[in-house]
C-alpha cells in the first residue's frame, strides 16, 4: 500500500466523519502502536490524527452539551440526535474558521479547568445563534436538533453553556458532602443560569445531569440548591420531571428483579442484585434530597415500592432454601417406632438442573447484601443464610459419615454430592470454606 488514491482518500475520510469517536480513538492506538508504515498507511494515519484532534477540540468546546447530543437513556429529559453535535462543528468551520482553529490550538496546549474557556464560550454563542436562525450552513444542525428536543432547546443550552462549563468543575464537591460554602457556591452557579433567561432552571440541571454516570445524583444537586425542597414544591413546579424520573427508574428495576427466577441463571442473578442495589440507592437519594410526605404522591408511590421491593426479595430467599433441599435431597429413614430422620439420599446421582437452579439462586441471596439493611430485609437474609449454613452443615457431616461408614455407598456420588455441597458453602460464605468441605471428603475417600 504505498499509495492511496484520491477516492480511497476521501472514502475514508467520509467513514472517518461518520465513525464514533471510541472507533476513532481505537484506529488512532492500533496505528500508533507500530511505527513501520509505508506512505500509504502514514496518509491514513494523519488522516485519522487529523480527525481525533478535531474531535477533541469539539468535544472540549461544546462539553457543557455534548453529553446531550446521544442516544437518551431512562433519565434523559432532553436529547438530541448524535449526528447534532458534528453538524454543529461543520457548521462552524465553515462560518468561523479562525475561531475554531483558535479553539484547536487552545486544545493542543490544554491546561485543564484553568485554561480560559472564552474561545469556547464565542463557539456556543455563534452556534445558538445559527440554530436559531436555521440558515445556510446551520439548515441541516437545526434540522437535526429539531429530530430531538427542537433547536430552540438545543439554543437555549448554549446560552447558559459558560455557566454549566465552571459548575461541571464544582460537581465532585457538589455531589459530596454539602457544606454551606459549598452550597453557597452552587446557589449562585444556579443564579448565574437563570439570570440569562427565566426559565433556565430545569435546563441547567438537565446539563449537569447528563454528564453523571448516575444521574440521579442531580437530585442531590437540585436539593442543595432549594435546601431540600419538600414534595409538594418540587412536584408541583418545572422540576418535576427529575423525581419522576427517579420513582419510574425505580419501578423499573423492581420489574427487572421481580421478573429474575431460578431457570435465568447466575448472569441474571448477578444483574437482579444489582437492579436491587440500584433500586435501594435510588430510594435513599430521593428520601434524602427531597422532605417527602407520607401521604403524598410521591411518599405513597415511594412507600409502595420499597414494600414491593423488600417482598420480591424475600420471596427470592425463602425459594433458595427450597432450591437448595431439591439440589442436594435427603430421604426419611425410620430410626425408632416413632422416630423418622431426613438423611441424605445417595442413590441417584445430582439433578444437575435442580443444582443450577439452586446455585443461580445463592448467588442472587450472597449478592444482595450490599442492599440488605438500605432496602429492609436485613433480617429476612440473616435468617435464610442461619438456616441454609446449619442444613448444609449437617448434610456435609451426614454424607461424610456415610462414606466413612462403608455401608455399600457409592463413594464417588457421595463425593459428587459433597462437592455441590461445597460449592454452596463457597456462596453463601466464602471460597475457604468451599475448600475445607472438598479437602474433607478427599480425605474421607482416602481412608
Amino acid at each position: 500500500m504505498s499509495h492511496v488514491s484520491d477516492a480511497k482518500v476521501t472514502l475514508v475520510r467520509s467513514l472517518l466523519e461518520q465513525a464514533p469517536d471510541s472507533a476513532v480513538q481505537n484506529l488512532l492506538l492500533a496505528l500508533t502502536s507500530d511505527r513501520a508504515h509505508d506512505a500509504g498507511l502514514s496518509a491514513v494515519q494523519f488522516m485519522v490524527e487529523t480527525e481525533a484532534a478535531d474531535r477533541r477540540a469539539r468535544n472540549i468546546g461544546f462539553a457543557p452539551i455534548a453529553p446531550l447530543c446521544g442516544p437518551p437513556g431512562p433519565f434523559s429529559g432532553l436529547a438530541f440526535p448524535t449526528r447534532t453535535l458534528y453538524l454543529i462543528w461543520k457548521a462552524l468551520k465553515e462560518i468561523a474558521p479562525d475561531d475554531v482553529l483558535a479553539a484547536k490550538i487552545q486544545v493542543a496546549d490544554w491546561r485543564g479547568p484553568s485554561a480560559a474557556p472564552d474561545i469556547f464560550d464565542k463557539l456556543c454563542a455563534l452556534a445558538a445563534s445559527g440554530l436559531r436562525s436555521g440558515l445556510g450552513t446551520f439548515a441541516a444542525a437545526a434540522a437535526a436538533a429539531d429530530q430531538g428536543g427542537g433547536r430552540g432547546a438545543l439554543a437555549a443550552c448554549l446560552d447558559i453553556a459558560p455557566v454549566v462549563r465552571r459548575a461541571l468543575a464544582h460537581m465532585p464537591e457538589w455531589l459530596g458532602r454539602m457544606t454551606s460554602e459549598r452550597a453557597a457556591t452552587l446557589r449562585l452557579s444556579y443564579r448565574d443560569a437563570v439570570a440569562v433567561a427565566d426559565d433556565a432552571g430545569p435546563r441547567f440541571f438537565e446539563m449537569l445531569a447528563a454528564h453523571l454516570t448516575e444521574p440521579w445524583l442531580i437530585l442531590r444537586v437540585i436539593s442543595g440548591v432549594m435546601d431540600r425542597p419538600t414534595e409538594t414544591y418540587v412536584a408541583s413546579s418545572e422540576l418535576a420531571g427529575f423525581g419522576e424520573r427517579v420513582l419510574d427508574d425505580i419501578e423499573r428495576l423492581l420489574a427487572d428483579v421481580g421478573a429474575f427466577g431460578p431457570t435465568a441463571g447466575r448472569q441474571a442473578a448477578h444483574a437482579a442484585a444489582i437492579a436491587a442495589h440500584r433500586a435501594t440507592v435510588e430510594i435513599t437519594e430521593l428520601e434524602q434530597s427531597i422532605q417527602l410526605i407520607p401521604d403524598g404522591v410521591w411518599g405513597q408511590r415511594l412507600a409502595r415500592r420499597k414494600l414491593g421491593l423488600a417482598n420480591v426479595i424475600e420471596r427470592h430467599l425463602k425459594a433458595a432454601e427450597t432450591a437448595v433441599a431439591y439440589a442436594l435431597p435427603l430421604q426419611t429413614v425410620r430410626m425408632g417406632p416413632r422416630t423418622l430422620r431426613g438423611v441424605p439420599r445417595l442413590t441417584h446421582a445430582a439433578d444437575q438442573v435442580l443444582v443450577e437452579n439452586a446455585a443461580t439462586l445463592l448467588t442472587f441471596l450472597r449478592e444482595v447484601r450490599s442492599s440488605a439493611s438500605a432496602g429492609g430485609f436485613a433480617s429476612a437474609r440473616a435468617k435464610v443464610l442461619e438456616a441454609l449454613e446449619l442444613r448444609l452443615d449437617t448434610y456435609v457431616e451426614e454424607v461424610l459419615e456415610e462414606i466413612r461408614a462403608e455401608d455399600g455407598v457409592d463413594p464417588d456420588r457421595a463425593t459428587a454430592f459433597l462437592d455441590i455441597a461445597a460449592e454452596f458453602c463457597g456462596l453463601i460464605r466464602d471460597d475457604k470454606a468451599a475448600q475445607i468441605v472438598r479437602r474433607r471428603a478427599a480425605a474421607a475417600v482416602a481412608t
